[in-house]
């Protein structure tokens, strides 16, 4: 047989193989791509709220964390994710009973999972309902936030509740159903009314039971109102004004934690922090002068204090009307 013809019989033996490997019943395996358990996790035995309750000694104190060592597993939909780099490896889980009235802490509860990942929103979607088994995993209060995750030292030799390797995701987290974008859990409370600003004035609602929470809110940025309008820069630029114009997490101005504050007036006398990253999309973000609402993560530290999850959570009072 010379060349020629050895050639062309190779060619036709691949050929018949790779005709063989695409055949048209075959499925292909998509288990490869998911990073959450192909398993049954196990049932739903608890709520976010009778979570809370049975860790109450544990979220009342800042910065403490327990080891859970038994199967216990709760269900909720993912309400904000790091798609706009806000909220670093963090997910929000939020549940939404029904059977309960609106009056009722247990109507309504939310909790941070923390998960080390760079970028988690392509698995956990707006609208994914999630099973979580906290097996082996930590439950805590993390600047405040009942968080679950697992303890690492920071660079000051500190111990604190961080994120879950990613690979527990396999073992202890499962999807339940497709994103569902109508979901109930994806629209905010709404604290823009004057009910709301009653809640928000009542320090009592600073609780555990009360965050984190998909809120919005309403006002005035002080900074760009003539008030506080003079910040002095940190680093390289001490004792100069921050740059210009003003956005919402120049580099020049980040704390230890790696981010701005900044101030909303949501009533004349009445103030909350909006707290951003520095160097994601809602950092470039110009701040307004005029009235706009803001969603996001509610939670507290020595004041309510709001986390957007992308620029979309920037919107103009006028577009409300």
């Amino acid at each position: 047989m010379n060349i020629r013809n050895i050639y062309i019989s190779l060619l036709a033996t691949a050929t018949l193989v790779c005709t063989s490997c695409m055949d048209d019943t075959d499925e292909p395996d998509t288990n490869t791509f998911l990073v959450t358990s192909t398993e049954n996790i196990g049932e739903v035995n608890t709520t976010i709220y009778e979570l809370k309750n049975k860790f109450s000694s544990v979220l009342a104190n800042n910065n403490t964390f327990e080891k859970v060592n038994t199967d216990i597993v709760f269900e909720g939909v993912v309400c904000a994710n790091d798609e706009g780099g806000n909220l670093y490896q963090t997910l929000i889980i939020r549940s939404i009973d029904t059977t309960k009235p609106t009056t009722d802490d247990a109507y309504d509860q939310c909790i941070s999972i923390g998960i080390k990942n760079t970028f988690l929103s392509p698995y956990f979607k707006l609208g994914q309902r999630v099973k979580i088994n906290l097996n082996g995993l930590y439950i805590g209060n993390y600047s405040r936030v009942p968080k679950i995750g697992q303890p690492y030292y920071t660079s000051k030799g500190n111990l604190r509740l961080g994120p879950m390797l990613f690979e527990l995701c396999k073992t202890n987290i499962e999807l339940v159903g497709e994103p569902d974008l109508s979901a109930p859990e994806l629209v905010p409370i709404d604290l823009t009314t004057q009910e709301g600003i009653a809640w928000l004035n009542n320090r009592g609602n600073q609780t555990p039971y009360h965050t984190p929470l998909l809120a919005t809110v309403r006002g005035l940025i002080a900074e760009m109102q003539g008030i506080q309008s003079r910040i002095p820069a940190t680093g390289a630029l001490s004792g100069n004004d921050e740059p210009l114009p003003k956005i919402f997490a120049p580099e020049a101005l980040y704390d230890d934690g790696y981010a701005v504050d900044r101030t909303l007036n949501y009533r004349s006398d009445k103030t909350l922090t909006i707290r951003t990253s520095t160097q994601n999309e809602c950092s470039f973000l110009h701040l307004p002068t005029d009235v706009r609402s803001y969603t996001g993560q509610l939670t507290y530290y020595s004041n309510w204090q709001l986390t957007l999850r992308t620029i979309t959570d920037v919107e103009r009072y006028e577009e409300l009307q």
